[in-house]
């Protein structure tokens, strides 16, 4: 196994820019943000020990502030430093050109050389430059978005002294800043690839054509990459922590080489296919404008197809063909007038015709297989029939709304264990359609509606999840972007919108289950598209957009993922057109398995831990939610493993606040708040996992309060839940009826209170004006709420809002970080914050019979940490009571509250600290810009 040995340390006054080996192996060069080249001479094991040191310094003498830089070179004669600062001009100089100043001293050569050429290249931050001397090009990227192509001409002898770069092109397809680009050899042909803060890689010809973009990070920012040329793999790193492998061999070969193919046109010049499906893997069913069926059969390999002429099925009676539906590689429907047609096709290829006949009152516009032998059928009048058998012998009429367009767009039968059948349909109107069908009296009666789920068009695919003894889970998509669940429940026949999804596809219009993973196909603009959670974008295709005739089918090989194939077709400028690709992206890494994180792209904010167990197994559940506007529950295995179990996405805003309780032994509530005003309530089953919506609230304009409410105050919509707790009320009264007080920090300066009822029914809103932002509160005693905001002080109010009197003065600016621990045996509640300020602050209470609260003890510990101290955790053992530190140092300290003072712990890796959580099994969870878990040792 490789290893690396460490040959020396050291450190330099500036950041260190680039750096580069030269063709010398004992020797590199180092550029620093100022423009300042070192070059270093190391010697392993010279006169016993390691020597590194600087031989020379060479400083250009422009000092521009340089956000990137690259060196180009093997020796330093050949050296030749780009440089691109804040104004998006690139600085070129060389490091051996003749000085304009020198001097020496004892250990190295101090230069200072003037710039060769300083070129205005961008509107913005250069953020990378890469230059290929084999194909004379040179490129830069920026926060303007844009990557610009450059190549140098030479006018004289001297390449790197009579030059000049000029611009040949300029490429756009990026949303954010791009943070590198490079030029890749594949083959004697120049590529580019850039990746950038929006989350996609970006492949580019020479002259700046986008040739492919691709979504690699499931949203996080990508920070940089490499290519190996060996295997064509692109490598990338992102905020994430992620390292994400895919292999660009088929995109660039379908550049270099039409992947494309067109089937034969042996019809008449006026004819063209219109409307086409993969009846089979090497079959293909078409109907064209003269209302002619036609098939034609494919010679397939692994990686292309050859496709025969067409040939035509003898119909006897022409008519206009409106709807074109396969099923199971066998069956055919052709719809029109009042007529349907049921072809068979079997397996050396012939087709028998089941049924032609009239079956409607109007023109056919859905048709749907419920199974091979159960169809469903609505025209544009508003008949719908669920019939029964290859004859159609059993019909049974469904009454549909009426409306403009009255036919159906998804279907789904359902038959549960109790031999109870369902039919769950979708319409024009946008509405899903609850039917109970007792299929040996005919008939069909509608039982609930959920209006506009997927907006006015209606779902595009209804789909079977799970059925249990007591209720039923369906899935459904639509052209919003969104999956939405519905739970049937069985006692009562009734269906109940549970989550929505939102996904990166506008426009689903199938999902299948295949190797164990939902795969969503569909489009997204003018490209068509395979998404799952596991491989994100797994296939993407130019087609021109949604709005036409298409189909797929998956032909696979076992479980070998690299003979997987995803055939396309799709008919564009009246020709059908096809495209073969793999399904999945599958890296050539040989044995390496890059393992993925699932953790929040954004910034977590907030996190809490629920310990459970299941059997004898224990585990922890994480809820976290961050500034990707997600809630993610994730499970903490005993093997130190992060399990993704569910996600939450109704917050349209990051998410600050966060609160969990436990509603039964196999439920657990969920309260959670952020921008835009919205609080929302969310039930979660520890068990499947299944979570269900109950509550989205925007806060509305302010209630009259007695307590000196301003009446005036006009709702500001972008309003920011900062931290939030809840008491339940009535909890133990068994004739009363439960309910939730959920107390609200709010950045416009109100304290707020909404009372939820057991039904999770807003009730009412209360709030009070407090005069600056608030940012922690907490409920103790389920009496008292305790707030903290930008003052610094700390403030205390009863359940109903009214202030008592006294107040708690902890910092000399924000409150950050607050937590309490409150001993319900003694009345002792113990309260400790972090600030701006550095400091940390303790206080001890009293809560007495008389119900008033008196201080015990205090403390204050300043310059406890050197940033700002954005969490602060209780821990006690049963004997030691202590408190864990830490905020944007990442410095984790431990506060004795016996002794009043701190001692230094560790270093946590993660940035941008938000807070931590210490658990009962003493393990430390420190979040913000990604997560690290850790066992603290008790003294």
């Amino acid at each position: 196994m490789n290893s690396f040995n460490e040959i020396n340390t050291f450190e330099i006054t500036d950041w260190i820019s680039s750096a580069t080996f030269l063709q010398d192996p004992n020797e590199f060069i180092l550029v620093t943000s100022h423009s300042v080249v070192l070059r270093m001479i190391y010697k392993e094991k010279f006169v016993g020990k390691n020597v590194c040191k600087i031989a020379s310094k060479i400083s250009c003498c422009d000092k521009s502030t340089l956000y990137c830089s690259y060196i180009h070179g093997k020796t330093f004669k050949e050296l030749v430093v780009f440089g691109g600062n804040a104004l998006g001009e690139l600085l070129i100089w060389k490091p051996s050109k003749e000085s304009t100043t020198s001097h020496h001293s004892v250990d190295c050569t101090h230069f200072e050389v003037d710039l060769l050429r300083r070129i205005s290249c961008h509107n913005g931050v250069i953020f990378s430059i890469d230059y290929n001397d084999k194909f004379n090009i040179l490129t830069t990227t920026s926060d303007d978005r844009s990557i610009r192509f450059w190549k140098r001409e030479v006018k004289g002898e001297n390449g790197w002294i009579d030059f000049n770069f000029i611009p040949t092109a300029s490429g756009y397809g990026h949303a954010a800043r791009v943070f590198q680009g490079k030029v890749i050899d594949s083959g004697g042909h120049p590529f580019v690839i850039t990746v950038g803060e929006d989350s996609y890689a970006c492949l580019w010809k020479a002259n700046a054509d986008l040739v492919f973009k691709k979504r690699l990070h499931f949203g996080a920012i990508i920070w940089n990459f490499e290519y190996d040329s060996n295997t064509c793999t692109l490598y990338t790193i992102g905020s994430t922590g992620n390292l994400l492998a895919y292999n660009l061999e088929h995109v660039i070969a379908s550049n270099l080489h039409n992947s494309y193919e067109k089937a034969l046109q042996n019809l008449d010049t006026m004819e063209y296919i219109a409307k086409a499906k993969f009846l089979k893997s090497n079959i293909v069913i078409g109907v064209t404008n003269k209302n002619r069926v036609l098939y034609t059969c494919i010679a397939t390999n692994t990686s292309h197809n050859k496709y025969g002429p067409w040939h035509v099925l003898d119909m006897h009676k022409t008519f206009k063909c409106t709807v074109l539906q396969v099923h199971d590689n066998k069956y055919v429907v052709i719809c029109g007038y009042k007529r349907l047609i049921l072809l068979k096709c079997s397996e050396e290829n012939k087709f028998e015709k089941l049924f032609d006949n009239d079956v409607m009152d109007g023109v056919i516009r859905a048709f749907h297989f419920l199974s091979e032998k159960i169809f469903l059928t609505s025209d544009d009048t508003g008949k719908c029939l669920f019939t029964v058998g290859e004859s159609l012998e059993l019909r049974i009429p469904v009454p549909l709304p009426h409306c403009k367009e009255p036919w159906t767009t998804a279907a789904l039968h359902i038959q549960t264990h109790i031999e109870k059948d369902y039919l769950v349909l979708s319409n024009r109107m946008g509405n899903i359609l609850l039917f109970y069908l007792e299929i040996k009296h005919k008939k069909c009666i509608h039982l609930d509606t959920i209006r506009q789920a997927h907006g006015r068009l209606g779902a595009t695919m209804l789909r079977l999840q799970e059925i249990s003894t007591d209720q039923v889970f369906l899935q459904s998509a639509g052209h919003d972007g969104s999956l939405r669940l519905y739970a049937i429940t069985i006692e009562t026949d009734s269906i109940q919108n549970c989550q929505r999804i939102p996904v990166p596809v506008a426009w689903i219009e199938h999902l299948i289950y295949f190797e164990y993973t939902e795969h969503l196909l569909g489009f997204n603009d003018n490209h068509f598209v395979v998404w799952s959670q596991q491989h994100d974008f797994s296939v993407q295709v130019p087609c021109g957009g949604g709005h036409r005739s298409w189909h797929y089918h998956i032909t696979s090989d076992g479980d070998n993922k690299r003979k997987t194939f995803l055939q396309v077709l799709f008919i564009k400028n009246k020709e059908i057109i096809f495209h073969k690709t793999h399904l999945y992206n599958i890296p050539a890494i040989g044995s390496l398995q890059l393992f993925r994180n699932e953790w929040h792209t954004r910034p977590c904010n907030v996190l809490k831990t629920l310990e459970l167990r299941h059997g004898e197994i224990p585990y922890t559940i994480i809820i976290s939610a961050g500034d990707d506007n997600i809630i993610k529950i994730t499970k903490l295995m005993t093997a130190k493993q992060l399990v993704h179990c569910a996600e939450v996405h109704t917050h349209i805003s990051n998410v600050r606040a966060l609160q969990v309780l436990q509603d039964h032994t196999n439920d657990l509530l969920i309260f959670s708040g952020g921008g835009r005003a919205q609080l929302c309530i969310t039930r979660l089953n520890l068990t499947s996992y299944r979570l269900k919506e109950l509550v989205n609230y925007t806060l509305n304009k302010s209630t009259p309060y007695k307590e000196g409410i301003m009446n005036s105050y006009r709702f500001d919509p972008e309003t920011r839940i900062m931290s939030c707790d809840v008491a339940q009320i009535n909890n133990d009264i068994s004739n009363k009826a439960k309910g939730y007080l959920i107390f609200l920090c709010c950045s416009d300066g109100y304290l707020r209170k909404v009372h939820i009822n057991q039904y999770f029914e807003v009730v009412a809103e209360y709030s009070k004006y407090y005069g600056c932002c608030l940012l922690q509160i907490r409920v103790f005693a389920n009496l008292y709420v305790l707030t903290a905001g930008t003052d610094g002080i700390l403030s205390f109010f009863d359940l109903n809002l009214v202030e008592l009197p006294i107040r708690l003065s902890h910092h000399a600016s924000g409150v950050n970080a607050m937590d309490i621990l409150y001993e319900s045996g003694t009345g002792v509640v113990h309260i400790i914050t972090g600030g701006d300020d550095q400091s940390i602050s303790y206080t001890s209470m009293q809560l007495r019979n008389d119900k008033i609260l008196h201080i015990l003890k205090e403390f204050h510990l300043a310059n406890a940490h050197m940033a700002q101290v954005t969490a602060v955790q209780f821990c006690y053992n049963g004997k030691i009571l202590c408190a864990y530190t830490s905020g944007l140092d990442q410095i984790l300290n431990m506060v004795d509250i016996r002794t009043q003072k701190h001692h230094y712990i560790c270093n946590t890796c993660v940035a941008d600290t938000k807070g931590l959580v210490v658990d009962k099994l003493i393990r430390c969870f420190v979040y913000g810009c990604g997560i690290q878990i850790f066992r603290l040792q008790q003294k």
